[in-house]
């Protein structure tokens, strides 16, 4: 079973890779002036461009922008819960049970957020994402769609709606990329990538 660590590990040379093929930084272009709505967050944390997040995920998964727009709301509103630990085990048991086994029964719509969260990392660490560049935006976007995915081929959740599902999706990314250290690589060359990755690993070591 892969582990958060694990995952780290396997992705930071490919990250490395693909940061090579990057031609614009994430701080160029979330400080373009046609974004004249701020990221949620404001001053410190993960740069992510709340609007394309929205479009991509509405894009990409299925449901209205207000899916997606209440779920930012949410991780918004729950500030406090971005350092707290990712339960590892629970977040890869349910990974491992929806996508190994094909089996959703029993499962929460939050437990399912996750395990897409745990789905889209595993396809950015092993250069599997579409559009390249892997930003903090595209994660967290791709994420949310994966989880509206796997809450409608599930067929729904053992408790929760698909709000729950996205809003799952969304908290399990920004705890990762707050607690990874992103913030402090803003506008530098892993500002746009997943090199803060290996910053969250070690505190699985």
């Amino acid at each position: 079973m892969d582990s958060f660590i694990n995952l780290a590990k396997q992705g930071y040379s490919a990250y490395q890779d693909s940061q090579e093929n990057v031609s614009k930084t994430g701080g160029q272009e979330y400080n373009s002036p046609d974004n004249n709505r701020p990221s949620h967050h404001s001053g410190e944390g993960p740069n992510i461009d709340r609007d394309e997040a929205v479009r991509t995920a509405q894009a990409q998964g299925s449901g209205g922008s207000d899916l997606f727009s209440n779920a930012f709301d949410f991780i918004s509103s729950n500030k406090h819960k971005h350092n707290e630990p990712v339960d590892e085990e629970a977040v890869t048991d349910a990974h491992a049970k929806v996508y190994g086994d094909g089996d959703s029964s029993g499962l929460s719509a939050h437990a399912m957020g996750g395990a897409a969260a745990l789905q889209v990392l595993k396809q950015f660490t092993s250069g599997g994402s579409s559009g390249g560049g892997g930003s903090q935006t595209q994660l967290i976007s791709l994420a949310m769609a994966e989880a509206t995915k796997l809450f409608d081929q599930s067929g729904g959740a053992a408790s929760g709606n698909k709000q729950d599902a996205v809003n799952g999706a969304a908290m399990t990314v920004m705890k990762l990329l707050v607690q990874s250290k992103f913030s402090g690589a803003v506008g530098g060359g892993n500002s746009g990538g997943l090199g803060g990755l290996m910053g969250l690993a070690k505190q699985f070591m």
